[in-house]
């Protein structure tokens, strides 16, 4: 009887277990393969199931809440271009607070004090109250030109276009087209005359933007003293400020390139004598506000150019103003392809492909304004995300075409 003290004999044959831990081991592997972090295993779809979820809801949420989120929304642009100009005017302000004190022998206690900053936002906000009134007059101004001009409009216009409708017989009874198309041009020009009636009920939305911009810009302030002392408050400086920076030199670029396109068609109807002063200058303020409305508002405004001048040139030949159209085109062209995109190339972060799609979609949810934010917003999201999930995610990526 041998004893037995757990070990082997010689000849005996151990259980090759290192085998069966590389079989686990590989088993183990392949499980992990397939059910990796890039494949959809079942605790992918509620994930999934609860982003599509929010997404929905947060689109309702934008539509629905149009009334109250675009004026905050206009407000908090205001506020990013406005803030420079507010505090280099308080500090303006300020400093002549305290040579001013400085000869009545008394001491400036604070730099930028309240009254410097009161004044300041007092300052932006008239600012803001000027461009607002000089919408409007462009607006009733274009109202009132189309209005005296409807005659040529009308005549070389419609009129060829209802005879081409009504001859072709592609839209059914001649009789029939001609006489809706009669009661669309009967009712757009009795509608016209009040056309800029609704701008006084817009009233209401320039007041909340006027006071949310107020707000704004002294609640920025405070926000900023409450912040410093927080843990985050570099991360979120450098957050707020890559946001600011990306946003103020796209609408700084627009700004300068809707500038130059206004007064390039307005200067060219003129110096070609075809349109008077007035008109040019109308139109010239049409190209200018449009063009903030990427690819599809100088389209707009381009075609609405062209088919006015051509109308009222020459009464009787409406071709005979045909070569507003290069001219139009060539100043549109030469400042969206050639000028914009060099001023573009370091201060828009997301690609022609994306602006395309979100101009579209962004009218869908808010209209006319949707149109005019869009990208903006867009911006705002694109520099978010990539400090949340860096350069490298697939939606940042995307966003670049």
């Amino acid at each position: 009887m041998t004893e037995d003290n757990g070990l082997p004999e010689r000849g005996e044959m151990t259980p090759d277990t290192s085998a069966d831990s590389d079989m686990s081991s590989g088993d183990s592997a392949q499980e992990a393969t397939i059910a990796g972090p890039g494949s959809m295993g079942m605790d992918g779809f509620p994930r999934m199931a609860l982003s599509m979820l929010g997404i929905v809801a947060a689109g309702v949420i934008v539509k629905n809440g149009e009334s109250v989120l675009i004026p905050m929304t206009v407000a908090f642009f205001l506020m990013l271009m406005l803030q420079p100009l507010a505090d280099w005017t308080a500090k303006r302000v300020d400093s002549f607070l305290f040579r001013f004190k400085a000869r009545l022998g008394r001491k400036h206690k604070s730099e930028e004090s309240a009254l410097a900053k009161a004044f300041s936002i007092i300052l932006v906000l008239l600012v803001f109250a000027i461009l607002s009134f000089g919408i409007y007059v462009l607006i009733r101004g274009q109202i009132t030109l189309i209005l005296s001009k409807q005659s040529e409009i009308i005549n070389n216009i419609f009129e060829p276009i209802k005879d081409w409708m009504t001859n072709s017989g592609l839209f059914g009874d001649a009789d029939a087209v001609a006489a809706h198309l009669n009661s669309l041009a009967e009712s757009a020009l009795s509608i016209a005359p009040s056309a800029a009636l609704p701008i006084v009920s817009v009233v209401f939305t320039f007041v909340m933007i006027l006071f949310l911009t107020t707000f704004l810009l002294i609640g920025r302030r405070n926000l900023e003293k409450n912040l410093e002392n927080n843990s985050q408050y570099a991360r979120i400086e450098h957050i707020v400020g890559r946001v600011e920076s990306n946003t103020r030199k796209f609408i700084l670029t627009k700004i300068i390139t809707s500038l130059m396109t206004g007064l390039g068609v307005a200067g060219g109807l003129v110096l070609f004598g075809f349109l008077d002063l007035q008109d040019a200058i109308i139109w010239g303020s049409v190209y200018f506000v449009m063009n903030f409305i990427p690819i599809y508002g100088s389209m707009i405004a381009g075609v609405g150019t062209i088919l006015y001048t051509m109308a009222i040139y020459d009464p009787n030949n409406f071709l005979s103003a045909w070569p507003v159209i290069p001219l139009v085109m060539i100043i549109n062209i030469s400042v969206s392809n050639g000028i914009e995109p060099k001023l573009m190339q370091k201060t828009l972060p997301i690609g022609s492909v994306t602006v395309l799609f979100v101009v579209i979609l962004w009218a869908w949810l808010w209209g006319p304004w949707g149109m005019f934010l869009a990208v903006p917003l867009t911006i705002i999201f694109k520099v978010m995300l990539e400090e949340i999930r860096g350069t490298k995610y697939w939606l940042c990526v995307l966003m670049e075409t």
